[in-house]
């Protein structure tokens, strides 16, 4: 994934989800370094909510195994 601000663009990989008491602890690399992102209970909720309620979203949802198994078109010229 790639994270793109002003400050500029940041590479990110999730590595692997885990829970830490009350939390959803995201653990991954920015970059060179190691990230742990804690999500609470009500952020998750929140986050959630928003991806499940949004049309947009679901579409891209159920577009993405298509888009993702496509290759890129190489013409005869390439």
């Amino acid at each position: 994934m790639l994270i793109k601000s002003p400050a500029g663009e940041f590479p990110i990989t999730i590595e692997v989800f885990e829970v830490e008491g009350n939390e959803l602890v995201i653990v991954g690399k920015m970059g060179v370094w190691e990230a742990r992102t804690h999500v609470g209970p009500r952020d998750f909720l929140n986050v959630l909510g928003k991806l499940l309620f949004s049309p947009t979203v679901l579409w891209f949802a159920l577009k993405a195994p298509f888009v993702a198994a496509k290759k890129p078109f190489k013409s005869v010229a390439d």
